[in-house]
């Protein structure tokens, strides 16, 4: 938030007119607290509440995830990395050093490149120890972090039930906590009874004897299974005839060889377009809901008399 800025007291405030040096009685007309002195371009023209404590910026999150740290001790030579033989390996020392000559006129290079290269050597071989003891310090902080996690967990699984729990648990009756805590006695053998035992034989035995007539039910009418294009054409014609001689009903529903001249019998294919819910509606609306009632009164009948109108 911007400072604040120091705000002038009015010449009207209790503060003023409170002074000794004043000689002039003001008297306040309404209980408003008086105007300040300050333009629109104060940062105070606005009062804004400030919170009790300061509030600071989230520390942003960062995003993605790091890689896995490659282990820089890991080597497939039997020496360890951390050893002095590695070390001495790695950044041996020169056997002789060569000094420049006397009127060599690069002497002052040469001798730069020599201290570098030493500093470099150096840096090397602190680099890696300290590297090393800091990889140990960190997997005794971690091994001591998970060990003292586990050790949490396990004291917290073994811990006695507290006793605001006990008090405070719903009344369970014996048998279901023993059941929900694995702890009912299993039903040995003997103690199940000769009747029980023949009775779930016959269960049994009834149970395979309807398997086996279905088996043997479906392994006789297995000819009679439609698997091709020409049996499926052979049972439709079978059933509802061919466009010569179609099969036909009477108006009771049943099927007849003939066609009898005073109730003409016809194929369901030949009859007339059923009624639409459109063709329902508008014979209902002819008889402005008279037709309704009477359908619905003769329904009614025919559930009481249990015959057909």
């Amino acid at each position: 938030m911007p400072p604040r800025m120091p705000v002038r007291v009015p010449w009207t405030s209790p503060a003023c007119i409170a002074t000794p040096n004043s000689s002039m009685a003001v008297r306040a007309f309404t209980s408003t607290a008086p105007s300040l002195a300050l333009g629109p371009e104060s940062p105070n023209y606005i009062e804004v509440p400030k919170p009790l404590q300061p509030t600071f910026d989230r520390k942003p999150r960062v995003k993605g995830i790091l890689p896995t740290p490659r282990d820089v001790f890991k080597t497939r030579s039997t020496i360890p990395k951390q050893s002095n033989q590695f070390i001495q390996r790695t950044t041996p020392d020169p056997k002789v050093k060569k000094l420049p000559g006397k009127y060599s006129q690069d002497a002052d290079y040469r001798l730069y490149k020599q201290r570098l290269s030493d500093s470099r050597r150096e840096a090397f071989r602190e680099g890696v120890k300290e590297l090393h003891q800091r990889t140990k310090a960190t997997q005794r902080q971690e091994k001591a972090a998970l060990n003292q996690l586990f050790a949490d967990r396990r004291e917290a699984a073994m811990a006695p039930r507290r006793e605001v729990d006990i008090l405070t648990e719903t009344t369970i009756s014996k048998g279901v906590r023993d059941f929900l805590a694995d702890k009912l006695p299993s039903t040995s053998r003997s103690k199940i009874s000769a009747a029980a035992r023949l009775r779930f034989q016959r269960k049994m035995a009834k149970h395979a004897a309807v398997r086996e007539s279905r088996l043997h039910d479906l392994y006789t009418n297995a000819r009679e299974f439609i698997v091709s294009e020409d049996l499926l054409d052979e049972a439709i014609e079978k059933a509802f005839g061919t466009d010569e001689e179609p099969v036909t009903w009477d108006y009771k529903g049943n099927e007849v060889s003939g066609v009898s001249h005073e109730r003409e019998a016809r194929s369901p294919w030949n009859g007339p377009i059923p009624e639409g819910v459109g063709d329902k509606l508008q014979s209902l609306k002819g008889g402005e809901g008279v037709g309704l009632a009477k359908q619905r009164i003769k329904k009614v009948a025919e559930e009481l008399t249990g015959g057909k109108m």
